[in-house]
């Protein structure tokens, strides 16, 4: 397929899109919007839809929508973890309301996964439905494997509360006069501030076990290992007598780097961003720095190991395998703030149990504002689906954008995981363990595991945070008032009594241990052919490395392999690909400076 690099885009043009996002705590936009499925989501034969959208004005009515037929949705998804058809709960409420079947395509499941997409693309039809990072969504665009929505988005009154960023983001794609991807993950709340509960990487462990090895000061990294070993030393086995260590990794979630390291280099203010680190101040400089947090956070992971620290089956399981291991505690040391789902209730933080943030002094966490205009993500309609199935595609989407597509993706369903009584939403005490333990779901509502029947598309129209016209609370059921209440437990009051804040945020913002930077969503230069042979060369010889260093037999071992690793890379074009991601974000880094 044809690459080419994206016109220069005025720096005037990105401030004025405002192409920031943040999470704030606002209402729902006055624009109001239609609850439970504006499209008439159901499972009658027929339906339609004429609405009045928040972009003013009377529009034409939707199409009309037959469900007599089933469909079957060829859904290509580079944010899946899983392959097949949905089934499940949430298969079931897609099948009754839409007599669709959801067959997902993850690239990143199937192996090579950019051959996958090449031969898809090369067929012209990459998917009926898809999600796809902006850049190749770019390329898909200019392709013609793009569906053009511009004429009938309006028509759909869930989506369209968030034209103001759907139309900002595709002035930069394509010709910049049509409509033909929605953004990811955008809110309504506001643009700029980060309005999380938790951060989103940053080191956490049980607090009963921190307690248990003398609620150590963590200085740096080599007390954070030193704090895990001698939690390990503890507890070699968890309380079933299955072998337990502080560290588990994965492999299948890397790109062009190992994305275990990748995430961490967060904590010391870097972020992995294709073949360079971009820092808390702006800075670009090559992956391959030493001084860099890529280095710093491959080599922690190699010491872990050097202390016995690191599970042996790291470098041949997968993400399925450690949820498991979390829900079982075999995992001693979490970093993402939504590993918590698989593990902490209020029931275990009154035990004084629950995993929670400890403070590494000198960390200077890179955290990106939430995601109003987006999360760098698309979602798309393929050119070559016909006009009948176009309209079943875009019915769905309205739904999956609607308060009750929406609350169902981020909390579940009513009655099972949760309760609603004048109002408020309340957690089930399935709906407080659907992560953290196997929860059954009847049979009328699609039977089997809780989790295993989850939403596998694994990506959203509407973020978590943001606010749900029916109840004037965030989504997600970890923001609810009812769950923060339930939250204040014993293990959240010892840590606030001992840290002196109410929670990670305030703690690390209040010790001048985190920055926030905006999260700009632009479609930026995308690959030539050249570079793109050159990246995944280079790509590969950077994960094999990784995985190998982790694992070196001794200090002088992994600073060969490292200098061996660069010398690689030089050789198959290096510094070209870092001059190519240095004017390609430098744009994305002119518009954040101009922000703060």
């Amino acid at each position: 397929m044809k690459c080419k690099k994206l016109a220069s885009i005025a720096l005037s043009t990105l401030l004025a899109a405002s192409m920031l996002a943040g999470c704030g705590s606002g209402a729902a936009d006055s624009a109001g919007s239609t609850s439970g499925g504006g499209t008439a989501a159901t499972t009658e034969s027929k339906s339609e839809t004429k609405t009045e959208t928040s972009t003013g004005g009377d529009t034409a009515a939707a199409a009309e929508v037959s469900h007599d037929s089933e469909y079957t949705v060829d859904f290509y998804n580079v944010a899946a973890n899983f392959q097949g058809v949905q089934s499940g709960w949430y298969g079931k409420i897609v099948k009754d309301k839409f007599n669709l079947d959801l067959n997902i395509i993850a690239p990143q499941v199937a192996g090579d996964g950019q051959t996958l997409y090449q031969t898809r693309c090369a067929a012209g039809a990459l998917g009926d439905l898809i999600i796809l990072d902006n850049a190749d969504a770019q390329e898909c665009i200019e392709a013609g494997l793009v569906h053009d929505l511009t004429d009938v988005i309006e028509s759909y009154p869930n989506i369209a509360r968030y034209m103001s960023q759907i139309k900002d983001f595709n002035s930069m794609m394509g010709d910049g006069t049509k409509i033909y991807a929605i953004p990811l993950e955008m809110n309504n709340n506001g643009p700029t501030a980060y309005k999380q509960l938790h951060v989103y990487s940053y080191p956490r462990m049980g607090w009963d076990m921190y307690n248990e090895v003398g609620a150590p000061e963590l200085k740096n990294l080599d007390d954070l290992l030193a704090c895990l070993k001698d939690i390990q030393t503890a507890h070699p086995t968890n309380d079933n007598g299955d072998p337990a260590y502080a560290i588990s990794l994965w492999k299948d979630w890397d790109s062009y780097f190992m994305e275990n390291v990748a995430q961490l280099t967060k904590w010391y203010g870097q972020e992995v961003n294709g073949s360079v680190l971009i820092g808390t101040d702006n800075s670009i400089v090559p992956l391959t720095d030493k001084a860099g947090a890529y280095y710093k956070m491959l080599k922690f992971f190699y010491q872990a190991n050097q202390m016995g620290l690191v599970d042996p089956d790291s470098a041949t399981q997968d993400w399925n395998a450690i949820v498991s291991k979390m829900q079982d505690k075999r995992v001693y040391l979490y970093w993402y703030s939504w590993q918590y789902g698989f593990w902490n209730t209020p029931a275990k933080g009154n035990e004084g149990v629950n995993y929670v943030e400890i403070p590494v002094a000198d960390t200077n966490l890179y955290q990106t504002s939430d995601t109003y205009y987006g999360d760098g993500r698309v979602l798309c309609v393929g050119s070559q689906v016909d006009d009948e199935h176009f309209a079943r595609l875009m019915e769905f989407l309205d739904w999956y954008a609607s308060p009750e597509g929406v609350q169902i993706q981020h909390a579940g369903t009513e009655g099972l995981t949760y309760t609603v009584e004048n109002g408020k939403y309340t957690l089930t005490e399935d709906g407080l363990n659907r992560f953290s333990a196997e929860v059954l779901v009847p049979e009328e509502m699609g039977g089997g595991n809780w989790n295993d029947g989850n939403n596998q598309i694994n990506q959203w129209i509407v973020a978590s945070c943001d606010i749900n016209p029916d109840t004037n609370e965030p989504y997600a059921s970890d923001m609810w008032s009812t769950t923060i209440e339930m939250n204040q437990t014993k293990t959240t009051k010892e840590w606030t009594e001992k840290f002196g804040a109410a929670d990670d945020v305030e703690y690390l913002l209040n010790n001048k241990m985190m920055t926030v930077v905006p999260s700009i969503n632009m479609a930026l230069a995308i690959d030539s052919t050249d570079i793109s042979l050159i990246r995944k060369q280079c790509g590969d010889i950077i994960k094999d490395s990784s995985w190998r260093m982790v694992f070196a037999k001794d200090d002088a071992d992994f600073e060969t392999q490292w200098d061996a690793m660069a010398s690689q890379l030089e050789g198959l074009g290096w510094a070209d690909l870092v001059a190519f991601d240095t004017e390609k974000y430098q744009p994305m880094l002119d518009a954040r400076k101009a922000a703060q």
